[in-house]
C-alpha cells in the first residue's frame, strides 16, 4: 500500500520531454506581433510618421496611416434610421468639429495625432464623444 506521500508527485518529477511539449504548446498559444503590436501605441501618429508621409493635411494623415480612426463608432439609438456616432477632433484640447475638420488642419502645424475610444474621450473630454476623439497636438 502506497502512503499518500509516496503517491504524490512533484511537477520536478516529470519526464524532460514533457515539460519541453507543454512550453512549446503554451508558447504557440501566443498570438503573433503584428506591426500594431510592435508600435509602442497603434493609437498615436507619432511626428517621424507625419513628416515621412508629406501629407498637406491632417485628414490625408489619418486617412493613410489609421483610417479606422475615420470610421463611425455604434450607434445612439437602435432606430436604424438614425446614423452611426461619428468621431470628432478637438485641437490642443478644445473641441475643433468632426472628422472633415481635419482637412483644414495644415500639418506643419501638427505634432502629434492620438485616438481616444468611445470610453477614454468621455472620461478625457467629457460626454457626447460616443464616437471617439480624435485629438491633435499642435508644435508649441
Amino acid at each position: 500500500m502506497l502512503h499518500y506521500r509516496q503517491a504524490k508527485k512533484h511537477w520536478s518529477d516529470l519526464p524532460a520531454w514533457m515539460t519541453v511539449a507543454v512550453v512549446t504548446i503554451l508558447l504557440g498559444c501566443t498570438p503573433p506581433r503584428t506591426a500594431a503590436a510592435r508600435n509602442t501605441d497603434s493609437m498615436t501618429i507619432t511626428q517621424d510618421q507625419i513628416e515621412s508621409l508629406h501629407a498637406t493635411n491632417a485628414y490625408d494623415v489619418v486617412a493613410t496611416l489609421r483610417p479606422d480612426f475615420l470610421h463611425s463608432r455604434g450607434r445612439e439609438s437602435s432606430d436604424p434610421r438614425f446614423p452611426g456616432v461619428g468621431v470628432r477632433v478637438y485641437v490642443d484640447d478644445v473641441w475643433y468639429g468632426d472628422a472633415n475638420s481635419l482637412r483644414g488642419i495644415p500639418i506643419g502645424q501638427v505634432e502629434e495625432i492620438r485616438f481616444y475610444q468611445s470610453y477614454d474621450a468621455q472620461f478625457k473630454f467629457g460626454t457626447g464623444n460616443t464616437g471617439g476623439v480624435i485629438q491633435i497636438v499642435t508644435k508649441q
